[in-house]
């Protein structure tokens, strides 16, 4: 496995390329870390972790790195078919898609740009960094977004927005970013049939079977309103 990450490492040379950068975070798991334990965090968060990586691998994606609660990942790296971009917004559908609306599971939440940018050699797993603000762009536009939401920034959505057409456009104040920004949105959740009454302000989520440690084998109860304030920190909405 070693030797195959420095092939890897060897294989990426200092260039350019214009590619899509697509940032994917989970909403609540900054509560749910500070309300249980570890290994509840762990077994509620790594199987979910582990789809959400896997539909971006099927939108012939890679990963860059995986922090905790999310991911980078970038399309259009080592081949180029002309679909990068229509990849990219296919697979943040799929992500934020894939919790929307499921009892229990952590909503997701994501990011999209695309752009030309600079392709490195890295340390870390992947053996490749990128850089450009394609790269900021995507990362403020996932800050920004709502459970289960996609954001995709203005050049993202020139090139490939037509296979998103129920997007909605909003305009935005980003964190480091001149100026205001169209943004395109896409909330997976919104069609859905809305929560019973009396389940609205909570997402309960219960400890995988047999797994009881400390105090928090019951139901552990996420406000919804702790969810929504884990976006929208690096940005803020134009009306």
């Amino acid at each position: 496995m070693l030797s195959q990450r420095r092939a890897r490492k060897h294989d990426i040379c200092l260039h350019r390329r214009h590619i899509a950068v697509l940032f994917a975070d989970l909403s609540g798991f900054t509560k749910l870390v500070e309300s249980v334990d570890p290994e509840i965090v762990y077994a509620v968060v790594r199987p979910l972790m582990d789809e959400l990586v896997s539909l971006v691998r099927a939108h012939a994606g890679d990963i860059q790195q995986v922090l905790g609660d999310g991911f980078m990942s970038v399309f259009g790296l080592r081949s180029q078919r002309g679909d990068e971009v229509a990849q990219a917004l296919q697979a943040g559908i799929a992500l934020a898609s894939a919790t929307a609306g499921q009892h229990g599971r952590l909503p997701v939440h994501v990011g999209i740009e695309c752009g030309e940018v600079l392709v490195s050699p890295s340390w870390e797993p992947a053996g490749f960094a990128v850089w450009g603000q394609a790269v900021t762009l995507a990362k403020r536009l996932c800050d920004l977004a709502g459970p289960s939401t996609v954001h995709v920034g203005p050049r993202a959505f020139e090139l490939a927005g037509q296979g998103v057409g129920f997007a909605k456009p909003v305009r935005a104040h980003l964190k480091g970013i001149a100026g205001e920004v169209l943004v395109h949105y896409v909330n997976t959740d919104e069609d859905r049939e809305p929560v019973r009454a009396g389940r609205s302000n909570r997402l309960d989520i219960a400890p995988p079977s047999g797994l009881a440690v400390g105090d928090h084998a019951a139901t552990i109860v996420l406000p919804l309103a702790d969810l929504r304030s884990d976006a929208g920190t690096a940005a803020s909405l134009a009306s």
